[in-house]
């Protein structure tokens, strides 16, 4: 068989073909930011409001992220057997969604040592980076947004209380998760 030279044009068509296959094949896993958002939101603002009604228990809504881990791998399962096409950019994904929760995780780890009024606005500006590039990797301007508003929150979390950057948690999951993730899920089914 004979190989032929492609020109630009037929190169860019390619390319955004493989963008808009792996746009569709994440308007399915907007369940992850979708879900993770909302499961963050309500473990944050639940732990700021038992905190202003003194309850010693607070830091206990947080048992949420181990259910949210189950749900996660179980559907991801599912996923997975579907899962037709294996493209770069759903492979440079998962990378850098393996690498955020490793990191996230040893952050939660060193939280003791570093302290919980550190620990927090860090973890913001790892929910940045991990929405950023993905709206990078995906051509989708609400997760480049939601990403650039996670820098912005995680710097001026550093300055507060570590009960109000449970609020700085909770806006940036709303600007980066659950926005985006609703917004990609709609942009498919229509």
């Amino acid at each position: 068989m004979e190989e032929r030279e492609i020109n630009i044009s037929e190169s860019l068509k390619i390319i955004q073909s493989m963008v808009n296959k792996t746009q569709r094949q994440f308007s399915d896993d907007s369940f992850y930011y979708i879900m993770w958002g909302w499961l963050v939101f309500t473990a944050s603002v639940a732990h700021f409001i038992l905190l202003q009604l003194n309850v010693p228990q607070a830091p206990i809504v947080w048992l949420l992220m181990p259910v949210g881990g189950i749900v996660s791998m179980i559907y991801g399962a599912k996923q997975s057997k579907k899962e037709k096409i294996k493209t770069y950019v759903g492979n440079y994904m998962s990378y850098l969604w393996g690498a955020m929760g490793m990191a996230m995780l040893v952050v939660l780890g060193m939280a003791f040592k570093i302290g919980f009024d550190v620990t927090y606005p860090i973890l913001i500006l790892i929910y940045g980076i991990g929405t950023f590039v993905s709206g990078g990797l995906l051509s989708f301007r609400p997760l480049i947004i939601g990403g650039v508003i996670c820098f912005a929150l995680s710097v001026v979390s550093f300055f507060a209380m570590f009960q109000y950057q449970l609020l700085f948690i909770a806006a940036a999951m709303l600007a980066s998760y659950i926005i985006p993730g609703h917004l990609l899920k709609a942009k498919f089914n229509n």
